[in-house]
């Protein structure tokens, strides 16, 4: 055998005996340490006596045991009042999960089982409390309890239990809104694995209370192999939960700051395409030049029933197909005379933040600052203050586009295109924003844009052409059997709707 491999199976089971007594595990693992610190001074240790100290593989397997020496050492001469200290959290953790335990609507036998172990070991822990508090921390019954609260060992391991019972009841540990019943949402598996932790720890606690130290020894031994295998189990399980109830509280906070659906009505439009329209407008020079430049603005002014909605539809989709990674941001929003009275400043910049925001989760902590300042008082933010998110939010991306499809219809009688134009040319001049807006020809909305790229939105020769082929289906059979007939129809529909679509 390799002298490496041997040295290294005679110092564990100098470490791991089961002969020795708890009481002499610190002197144990003291005298390991200071020869361990010798053994990778090689110049302090004759080549002659200790072959193995010039060995470098050797020299790295003694610095991690002294890890393992000092971790444990420190676990040994542990304070009495942190063992104490550790019990009283656990038992703190178990009265808080006990009441949510008793909330539980739909109870069933697990949360009922659940509550029985849980105040079980309430009382029994209660009593090893008060048994420590009145011993003397000398005495080798205290040394072997020491165990029980060393990191990753039984009360730990009770206590990552009922943090995943309490997480899972009460929304990762926040309170639930009022009148919002707390549900049992485990699984079968998961039931039987915290129970296993009580039982473990009821079992060692019980044999800590008979004052049998050495038989307490051998249990945290055998526990402490089990806990190897659960600790990943559990810790996942935890994890899980924990970023289930993130990605939900993400998703009520976005819904608090902006309840429009823009995607939703992205996607429609979309569907709405013939194929290969619009590509005369992704072609054109005023285009290819305000994809390629910083803080470009483009107008696409056009008459009513031009397309315009089409064509910011799909600079949309172009946008975000090109968007390789979440450096780069897309942003929307429809404008529409029907929703006039919802669409103010601070809803459109506050569906912008929302879009902005679910594209870099990160970004998250602008809307709960908004959330807290607002929500308790049932009262919305303020264009500034969405402004001032978005500022934040937009300093993670490298260059945003943002898209404003029939600005027209923004009204501006209360000031409300105005104040929205003017607080996306603020974060223009301090941010790479870019800008795409489609509208009627309203002489004032022409105005602001006056220095802006400007590309006239008309229907498509091509495009209506590719269209009226997609509808041939509908026309008479006669028609649609004569390829000669459909060239027809399809000429003398793109001569009638002139600039239409």
């Amino acid at each position: 055998m390799n002298p490496l491999n041997t040295w290294y199976i005679n110092f564990l089971f100098f470490l791991t005996g089961n002969e020795r007594p708890l009481c002499a595990l610190s002197i144990r693992y003291g005298a390991a340490r200071y020869a361990l610190h010798a053994a990778v001074q090689p110049c302090c240790v004759p080549c002659s006596a200790w072959p193995l100290a010039h060995h470098f593989a050797f020299r790295s397997l003694c610095r991690q045991l002294i890890h393992v020496c000092n971790r444990t050492l420190a676990s040994c001469n542990m304070d009495p009042l942190s063992v104490v200290a550790s019990i009283i959290a656990v038992l703190q953790l178990s009265a808080k999960v006990l009441a949510s335990l008793n909330d539980v609507k739909d109870a069933s036998k697990d949360r009922a089982h659940c509550a029985i172990e849980t105040s079980n070991l309430y009382g029994i822990l209660t009593n090893l409390r008060s048994r420590l508090e009145e011993g003397g921390s000398s005495q080798p019954w205290y040394t072997a309890v020491r165990a029980l609260a060393v990191e990753n060992g039984p009360l730990d391991q009770f206590k990552q239990a009922l943090e995943t019972l309490q997480v899972k009841m009460t929304n990762g540990g926040r309170l639930n809104k009022a009148g919002e019943a707390l549900m049992w949402k485990f699984k079968k598996e998961e039931v039987a694995s915290i129970l296993g932790r009580m039982e473990h720890l009821k079992t060692l606690v019980e044999i800590a209370l008979q004052m049998d130290h050495f038989k307490l020894s051998q249990a945290i031994r055998d526990d402490t192999n089990i806990i190897r295998t659960h600790v990943p189990v559990i810790q996942s399980r935890v994890e899980k939960v924990q970023q289930d109830q993130d990605s939900t509280n993400h998703r009520r906070l976005l819904e608090w700051i902006s309840a429009t659906e823009y995607p939703a009505q992205q996607s429609d439009i979309i569907k709405r395409r013939q194929e290969g329209t619009g590509q005369w407008f992704l072609d054109a020079p005023e285009v290819s030049r305000w994809l390629s430049e910083a803080k470009g603005t483009l107008f696409c002014p056009g008459i009513p029933g031009a397309g315009k909605t089409m064509v910011a539809a799909i600079a949309i989709n172009h946008l975000l197909v090109a968007a390789q990674n979440n450096s780069h941001g897309v942003a929307y929003v429809y404008c529409n005379y029907k929703a006039q009275a919802e669409q103010d400043a601070s809803s459109m910049l506050a569906a912008i933040l929302k879009q902005l925001v679910q594209g870099r989760p990160s970004t998250v902590e602008s809307v709960e600052r908004l959330h807290k300042q607002h929500a308790d008082r049932g009262t919305k933010p303020s264009p500034d203050e969405i402004y001032s998110a978005l500022r934040d939010v937009l300093a993670h991306y490298s260059t945003v586009h943002i898209v404003i499809d029939a600005l027209d219809e923004c009204r501006n009688s209360n000031g409300t295109r105005t104040q929205f134009l003017t607080k996306i040319r603020d974060l223009q001049a301090e941010q790479d924003v870019c800008i795409m807006a489609t509208s009627r020809f309203i002489p004032e909305i022409v105005d602001v844009f006056r220095e802006a790229l400007t590309l006239e939105v008309r229907a498509n020769r091509e495009d209506v052409k590719r269209f009226v082929a997609g509808q041939i289906y509908r026309l008479p059979g006669c028609i649609q059997r004569s390829p000669a007939l459909q060239e027809i129809v399809q000429e003398n529909i793109v001569e009638a709707v002139d600039g239409f679509f």
